[in-house]
């Protein structure tokens, strides 16, 4: 009898302690810790961090002036931790030669870097950006970077390390201080290969989202969402390999000069200098802002238009680029394709002789599929009689495996792909971009993973289900950090 009695009451204990531990379903989740928040950098152009430091969550960091990174120094960043750019000082942090970031976030707590202003007042260029500078090769030898900071890039070990960029978002960045002078969303100058770099959204940027200067770093999984200038820039001989990428773009927001979403240049010169800009792309979806190609206004009716008359090509292609890109969507540009001779170069030498590859891609829903030379400058109008005989030549070559579509509707996504908040991307089971792919060309033989479709995502992801859930954020100008 007593063991029964000790017995039911242990059964009792155990109820009570298993009913407090696991809570009621409906209660609400507990509040997130409260760190500090605090300084990094005093607002001047020259602020260097001495020692090895860690940014710790949950705090906030207010990113003040130029932080510099200096060789020697590693910066570690931890997983949910909130850096914002002051707009008054342009803060922006550079990794230099020699010295590492080590920003490790998780799909859980992505680590973001994000304007200083209030919930509806932020925009394009609040603050510089990040700017990571290594040692490989590029083809200009040893340089400045561009945005009007001390430090220089280049050298020659390809396998250069300069850390990890990982599970990071980074909003409302970018600054122009001169014509060709700017600081990007984020900035890779001589990167080397050894830097791992995955799970990086940049959103309103004021200037390119994604610039490569040179470099051997590899990359997966990039968005670019609602930029200025163009998505994804590539110069001086950069050699990596990007697979899965996206960009969305405001119809609104574009550039002074031609907004692309790919230009890729050998160098500014056009030289035929070493090695060459033969980085190669795969799994990219590129998603304009031309909702409907048969009302669009360009140039030289610029005025009415629905989208800002800047807007020019999916890709743009000059300057001797060696790029490769396989596997791809290109939609709702004015312009898809651009493969232009200008200053004298061979890019479309390149093209002929299977160093300049475009394969296996889609075009979609452009109001004009393709044109040799740019768009426009200088309020000259070059499209009326540009057909862009070579690049539909190249593009429809019979080897190439392309394929070209009048309409976005045809490549049967969802209801609203072009929706900048919510993504509807996502290829339905019927889907043209389920089949076409290739994986055959020794350019992406090795270090790509050789899934079954084209563009970013594959069939099977929903839009709560795809590898931007959690981490990525299509409306930064209304969350409260």
């Amino acid at each position: 009898m007593k063991k029964m009695k000790l017995t039911s009451i242990m059964l009792l204990v155990f109820t009570v302690l298993f009913s407090v531990s696991c809570g009621n379903n409906d209660d609400p989740a507990p509040a997130p810790p409260v760190g500090e928040t605090l300084d990094l950098g005093d607002g001047s152009s020259a602020f260097e961090i001495k020692t090895n430091t860690t940014l710790k969550w949950p705090n906030t960091y207010n990113l003040k002036g130029f932080v510099y990174v200096p060789s020697g120094i590693t910066l570690t960043i931890e997983p949910g931790v909130i850096i914002k750019g002051d707009k008054s000082s342009k803060g922006t942090l550079i990794v230099e030669r020699g010295g590492k970031i080590m920003a490790q976030g998780s799909n859980e707590r992505p680590i973001i870097f994000t304007s200083s202003q209030t919930p509806g007042n932020r925009k394009p260029g609040d603050w510089g950006g990040i700017i990571i500078l290594g040692s490989a090769p590029n083809n200009m030898g040893e340089q400045t970077i561009e945005g009007g900071v001390r430090s220089k890039h280049g050298g020659s070990n390809a396998n250069d390390n300069s850390g990890v960029l990982s599970y990071v978002r980074v909003e409302f960045a970018g600054i122009e201080y001169s014509i060709d002078n700017e600081i990007n969303g984020i900035t890779f100058g001589s990167v080397g290969s050894a830097t791992k770099v995955d799970h990086i959204q940049v959103s309103y940027s004021g200037d390119d989202s994604f610039e490569w200067f040179g470099g051997t770093v590899n990359a997966k999984y990039l968005v670019a969402l609602r930029g200025w200038d163009d998505d994804f820039d590539t110069d001086n001989g950069f050699s990596g390999k990007i697979q899965f990428a996206l960009s969305l773009r405001d119809p609104q927001i574009g550039d002074k000069s031609a907004s692309n979403s790919f230009e890729s240049d050998n160098n500014a010169d056009a030289s035929e200098a070493t090695p060459f800009t033969g980085c190669v792309f795969a799994n990219v979806s590129l998603f304009g802002p031309v909702s409907n190609p048969a009302s669009y206004v360009d140039r030289a009716g610029e005025k009415g238009s629905n989208v800002n008359a800047r807007f020019q090509s999916g890709l743009h292609l000059r300057r001797n680029t060696q790029l490769s890109i396989f596997n791809s969507v290109i939609a709702a540009y004015p312009i898809g394709l651009i493969i232009e001779n200008d200053k004298s170069s061979r890019t479309q030498t390149w093209a002929d002789e299977g160093k300049l590859n475009v394969a296996n891609c889609v075009i979609a829903g452009c109001v004009k599929k393709f044109q040799d030379k740019q768009y426009w400058t200088d309020n000259t109008q070059f499209s009326p009689t540009d057909n862009g005989t070579f690049a539909d030549g190249y593009f429809s070559r019979s080897s190439g495996g392309n394929r070209s579509f009048t309409t976005l509707a045809e490549l049967k996504l969802g209801s609203n792909p072009l929706n900048l908040t919510a993504l509807d991307v996502f290829p339905k089971a019927d889907s043209p971009l389920t089949s076409g792919y290739s994986w055959t060309d020794a350019k992406v033989s090795s270090g790509f993973d050789k899934v079954n479709y084209i563009g970013a995502f594959s069939p099977s992801e929903t839009a709560t289900n795809n590898w931007t859930t959690g981490w990525c954020n299509f409306d930064p100008q209304n969350t409260v950090y």
